[in-house]
């Protein structure tokens, strides 16, 4: 989901684009969780994009991915061209305070990162604003 305030000049991604869900989700997140990883795949249907994969870690959303399988065949997957993206329920479940090293990575793979969250976007977060935001139904990117 995505707020009707963003700015309608960001771009979005092209109809038909395949993505891998990622989410890192406390344990005792418990049934909850569900409805989480929902509203990411929600995110996706309404882009009008195709979730390929999903990839989901038990531990501490917060914490640091690199010991973390999920993630790591999550930017696999993008990397090696089954995917052409990352939607998640939350920004930072894609590694909190590791902006630079993943704007980095969206530049070399030219990766689409969405996300269901709408105060935890891609930009918030410091990472580029290649079409990893879709613009909400109806909104035109014309003045």
């Amino acid at each position: 989901m995505v707020s009707p305030l963003l700015p309608s000049e960001r771009l979005a991604v092209p109809a038909g684009t395949t993505l891998v869900l990622y989410a890192c989700l406390p344990v005792s997140l418990g049934a909850a969780a569900d409805r989480v990883l929902d509203s990411a795949r929600r995110c996706a249907v309404e882009a009008e994009c195709e979730v390929v994969a999903e990839y989901i870690d038990r531990g501490d959303p917060l914490g640091d991915r690199d010991g973390c399988a999920g993630w790591h065949q999550a930017l696999a997957a993008v990397e090696e061209g089954r995917a052409g993206g990352v939607v998640t329920p939350l920004m930072v479940m894609l590694g909190r305070g590791k902006a630079a090293h993943l704007a980095a990575w969206q530049r070399r793979t030219g990766a689409y990162l969405i996300t269901s969250s709408v105060i935890d976007t891609p930009e918030a977060c410091g990472l580029s604003q290649h079409d990893s935001v879709r613009r909400p139904k109806g909104v035109s990117s014309s003045p």
